[in-house]
């Protein structure tokens, strides 16, 4: 019996000891629904179990919350500059000239009048000037307790955009230029048009439907595109897979220190895809609907679907780790280098190697 007590309360002692950092996990998230959401277990973009949650909608128990709003007017491509601490950020666009604020702000405060002195000393700071509009928040000097702000914004679709956050941040139906960081959550981005910097630092990064004449995107955890038309696309991860599906570029740029990379998509005649990583394998899949000059550098297996000519002969100092060949007219000039890892060549629904493939 008394080896029983011990043993419940080293539990218990456990459960108070894990309690805040769950409190504060669940007022960053909240529950994930079960059985893994509506996208299954492969996680809302199929980036397996990093999933990437939609906006909070509700305050958690034990955090109280106060509503803030305001409208003002810019051009139709006017800019807009947002900077916030802890909290996330979900921008729309739309028609017509006006920015509709609204923000919500949350403190695990269980006394109410203490909650709302701390939510009343937090400061959301509007600036108008030249034509674009600024909102900055800022935290009361030695505040210690937990604190969020949830932006839900509608502005200008043409408008040029900016924002930094330290949680999650949600962009849609914005044409014009697009600022984002994410310094401590994930980022989605759905048509939008010239991404001149996605940034997550440690989260999870998706992006579709763009059509725009530059993507630049870098995330600490996976990246996905899908649906991207663009003249120019830059991506870069750390560690986490990078996936790009119906990609359609005259310059892709793809480079990961330790993740797979994945691109599937119709090569331009004269595009140029440089496609590098160093630990992890690479597979391209295409239709073969144009050709392609092949330089491919493997540190594993090099495996292709298309039977490839020669241009240059092999080197016995090489070991077969550097392939070089074109393919029909080798207009598309492809750059595959994944230094210990496998390069895949292939067309869709046939992984397996085929013709001149070893």
């Amino acid at each position: 019996m008394i080896t029983l007590t011990r043993v419940v309360a080293l539990l218990g002692g456990l459960a108070l000891l894990a309690g805040p950092a769950y409190s504060q996990d669940a007022a960053r998230r909240g529950e994930p629904p079960a059985g893994g959401g509506p996208f299954g277990n492969a996680g809302r973009f199929g980036f397996g179990r990093d999933t990437i949650p939609p906006p909070r909608m509700m305050t958690p128990p034990g955090w109280q919350d106060s509503k803030w709003q305001k409208t003002v007017d810019i051009g139709n491509q006017g800019s807009f500059e947002l900077r916030n601490i802890f909290g996330e950020v979900r921008i729309t666009g739309t028609d017509g000239n006006t920015v509709r604020i609204n923000a919500t702000k949350r403190v695990k405060e269980s006394n109410r009048d203490a909650a709302r002195a701390l939510m009343d000393s937090i400061v959301i700071r509007v600036t108008e000037r030249g034509g674009g509009v600024e909102v900055f928040t800022e935290n009361p000097t030695g505040n210690t307790t937990p604190t969020l702000i949830d932006y839900d914004i509608v502005l200008p679709n043409n408008a040029l955009v900016s924002v930094r956050s330290q949680g999650s941040i949600f962009v849609s139906n914005i044409k014009g230029e697009l600022r984002a960081e994410a310094y401590q959550g994930h980022m989605v981005l759905t048509s939008v048009g010239r991404v001149r910097r996605a940034k997550t630092y440690t989260g999870n990064l998706s992006i579709a439907g763009v059509e725009g004449d530059e993507v630049t995107a870098e995330a600490g955890g996976a990246l996905r595109v899908r649906n991207v038309h663009t003249r120019t696309l830059e991506t870069r991860t750390i560690a986490g897979s990078t996936n790009a599906v119906d990609v359609d570029c005259d310059r892709c740029t793809m480079t990961s220190t330790s993740g797979d990379i994945n691109f599937t998509g119709a090569l331009r005649r004269n595009g140029r895809y440089d496609i590098s990583t160093n630990s992890g394998n690479i597979r391209l899949l295409t239709d073969g609907s144009s050709g392609f000059d092949l330089e491919a550098v493997t540190g594993g297996m090099f495996r292709n679907d298309f039977p490839l000519k020669s241009t240059a002969p092999a080197s016995a100092a090489t070991s077969g780790r550097i392939v070089r060949g074109s393919y029909g007219d080798g207009g598309a000039i492809l750059s595959l280098r994944s230094f210990t890892g496998s390069v895949t060549i292939t067309r869709p629904g046939n992984p397996g190697p085929g013709p001149g493939g070893r």
